[in-house]
């Protein structure tokens, strides 16, 4: 994928955003209405799996050809926009596919998860020889090579 290409994706995913925000607007004022979380740092699964899920994330984009960079900001702006869909939408009214309100504790545990990923890529050099496995008569060897800078 291209820069432009994502960029795309990621303009067609606000406006379906706003598009979601608008519409819900019109249907109820429960539906619509901006709530703020009241969470803390404390790391609940919720804190974990925005974590998780921006390391894995970031790794994705890296895999598909994004620059180091470009995963970061697309990372993090999925990040944004789920919490965006967390404050408009009630968990209580709508289960998973809503949320208990806007929680700047998820993003900053989106750029902690993405930022770890980033940084083992900085550090971790995988060298030209990853796996080396020699079979013999009686026995089987297995040696993985790990570069570290």
């Amino acid at each position: 994928m291209t820069r432009k290409t994502i960029e795309r994706i990621m303009m067609i995913a606000m406006v379906l955003f706003v598009a979601c925000t608008i519409v819900s607007f019109s249907y109820s004022q429960e539906l619509g209405e901006w709530r703020w979380a009241e969470d803390t740092m404390a790391p609940t699964d919720d804190k974990q799996v925005h974590a998780v899920g921006s390391f894995g994330l970031y790794y994705l984009f890296i895999c598909k050809g994004f620059s180091p960079a470009d995963a970061m900001k697309t990372t993090l702006g999925l990040g944004l926009i789920k919490e965006g869909i967390d404050a408009f939408v009630p968990w209580e009214e709508y289960g998973r596919w809503g949320g208990d309100g806007f929680s700047t504790y998820d993003i900053i545990y989106d750029i902690i998860g993405a930022g770890t990923a980033y940084s083992i890529d900085k550090i971790w050099k995988p060298s030209n020889k990853k796996i080396d496995v020699k079979i013999k008569k009686n026995s089987v060897k297995v040696g993985i090579i790990l570069q570290i800078n």
